[in-house]
Order: C-alpha cells, then sequence, then structure tokens
C-alpha cells in the first residue's frame, strides 16, 4: 500500500511527532523528533533568523508520494549522505547534492519507495540572509549569483551535482558536531557556508565557462568507478594514468574528464584524499609508528608525508597519533 500525502500534511505530522531529544534547552532552536511514517528521526538545527539546518536519517517502511503544490521556497541546498532504494534509477543519488535558488519552486510528486533508506543534510537559507553574505560593498549580488534569488512568482533555479571529496568531508563533520552551545552554533554555520562556498564556486564556475556539465554515456560512468577501486586497492602504488585508462577501456582525455566530473576532483586529488583519510584512521587507531602509516598510504619520503598531512588536517601526525 502505498501512503499519498501532501506537503502541508505531511509536513504537519512531521512537527507533531514525538520529540526524542531537545539538544538546546535553553533555546529550543536544536530539536530531534521520531520520524512518523518509519524508523529514524528529523533533526531540525535553526541557526539564526533565516538559517536552518535540517538533519534527516530513516527508512521507510512503505511507499509514500509526497505532492508538493506550487510554494514558496528558500535557497536550498541538499547533501545526499545515504540513498539505498530498490530502484536503480534515481533522480537523488547517495553523494550527490542538490541546489535551489529561491523563488517559486512547482508543483511535483515526491516518491519515497518501501524499505528506502535515506540519510541526508539539507540547509536552507533565506534570500534576505544569503544576500547579507553574498553582497558587495555596493549593496549588489555578484552578476554570477543574481540567478539564485528570484521574486517569489518566478520559478526557482534549480541543478543537481556531484559531492567533492571536500564537501563529504564538511558534512560528515556536521553530523559528528562534538561542541554544545554556542559554539556548536559557530562550528555549524561556519560549515554551512563552507559547503554553500563549495557549492556556489561550482555555480559560478558553470555561470563563466569554465566548468562543463556534460552528460557520461552510462558504460562510461561505470568504467570511472572501476578507476575509483582500483585506485582504491592500490593507494600505496597507484598505476599511472595512461594505464588505469588502458585497463578501464577509456583513453586518457575521457578519462580524466569524465573522473572529474562524477567526483568532482582530478584522479590523483582524489587518490591524496583517500591516502590521508586512511593515514588519519591509521594514526588514529594508534597500531602503527608514524613511518609506517606513511608507507602503507604510498610515501617514501617521511618529510613529505608529514608535510602532505599537516596541509590536509593542520596537525602534524605525530600529534594526531597522540
Amino acid at each position: 500500500m502505498t501512503l499519498i500525502l501532501s506537503q502541508a500534511d505531511y509536513l504537519k505530522l512531521l512537527y507533531q511527532a514525538e520529540i526524542i531529544q531537545n539538544n538546546d534547552i535553553s533555546e529550543s532552536l536544536d530539536i530531534t523528533r521520531k520520524y512518523q511514517f518509519g524508523e529514524g528521526y528529523w533533526r531540525q538545527i535553526q541557526l539564526r533568523d533565516g538559517i536552518s539546518l535540517d538533519i534527516s536519517k530513516y527508512q521507510q517502511p512503505k511507499s509514500l508520494i509526497l505532492k508538493c503544490h506550487e510554494r514558496k521556497h528558500p535557497l536550498e541546498f541538499r547533501f545526499s549522505v545515504l540513498l539505498e532504494s530498490e530502484f536503480k534509477d534515481l533522480e537523488f543519488k547517495t553523494g550527490e547534492y542538490f541546489l535551489s535558488g529561491s523563488g517559486m519552486a512547482s508543483e511535483c510528486d515526491v516518491f519515497e519507495a518501501k524499505s528506502q533508506r535515506i540519510v541526508e543534510v539539507a540547509v536552507h537559507i533565506h534570500p534576505n540572509a544569503f544576500r547579507y553574505f553574498t553582497e558587495n560593498t555596493s549593496g549588489k549580488l555578484p552578476r554570477e549569483l543574481e540567478h539564485l534569488i528570484r521574486h517569489w512568482d518566478q520559478p526557482t533555479y534549480e541543478r543537481y551535482g556531484t559531492q567533492t571529496p571536500a564537501m563529504q568531508i564538511a558534512v560528515q563533520q556536521i553530523l559528528q558536531c562534538p561542541y554544545q552551545g554556542f559554539t556548536k552554533q559557530i562550528y555549524l554555520e561556519g560549515k554551512i557556508w563552507e559547503l554553500v562556498a563549495m557549492v556556489v564556486d561550482q555555480e559560478v564556475q558553470i555561470k563563466q565557462g569554465c566548468l562543463q556539465i556534460n552528460p557520461l554515456k552510462p558504460s562510461n560512468i561505470d568504467c570511472i568507478y572501476d578507476v575509483r577501486e582500483i585506485l582504491l586497492k592500490h593507494l600505496d602504488n597507484p598505476p599511472s594514468l595512461i594505464e588505469l585508462a588502458r585497463q578501464v577501456g577509456l583513453n586518457d582525455c575521457t578519462m580524466k574528464q569524465g573522473f572529474k566530473q562524477v567526483f568532482g576532483t582530478t584522479v590523483f586529488g582524489y587518490l591524496h584524499h583517500c591516502r590521508m583519510e586512511l593515514a588519519y584512521k591509521l594514526l588514529i587507531e594508534g597500531n602503527m609508528k608514524v613511518t609506517e602509516v606513511a608507507q602503507t598510504v604510498g610515501y617514501a619520503s617521511l618529510p613529505s608525508f608529514s608535510n602532505a598531512f599537516r596541509k590536509k588536517f593542520g596537525v602534524t601526525p605525530k600529534s594526531c597519533q597522540k
């Protein structure tokens, strides 16, 4: 049986749900509610007037159709951390982000399948709050961003994109925020604007023609994911770009352009990210010496590893280990 709800009824039921935890008793600005339609929760954090953060983690026990009518819409930056479904042809997938400018959102139906698992981080920003942070000294938006703020009777601008490794790190840091009280607000708001900056940077590049968003053939996308798997299996000694392309059956140029389009970074930018993440994990576990960790992630030179690690995380490997 499929549950059909209007967006208004859906939100009304969400707000009426049992409060699992009030994480900010002083001002009631950070509240976690039980997800009404399945297992999981919905957490809403009001950081300041016009800026809110939603964290959703739930699983649907039955299919749901959410009927959304035309409505006024703030700017939205939504990041998919996990989306598992029996349906493979999904519009929004794990590791992608959704950007919506402000304006009038169009009528649509949102379908969530039975047993679908979702983990999402969503940022909502009122146009006035966005203007406050992005206008120049003359009180004007940069020309490349004018399309993101439209009158309430104009259709919203929308685009899907692939999260870069840097975006994924920022999202995880939001999910694992170690602070409470006003320091939590400062930390989360900083991470939100860090994410917004990275998405906006891509948007500016697209508008300036510096970043092309051309659809890849499904077969080429599969090959690009094969490249990633090869890199992950050979972090200590990866093949050359030409050898990688040969192994997956693509030419060098197609592989490099396709990889950046799918993962938002270069092949070796992704390799560096994975190496540093593994190094951080091994150092925190404390079972290996710094030199052993460096060799495990492919660094023959300890100074080179230490410099790369410090640039990535802002601390030395030795201090991280302690």
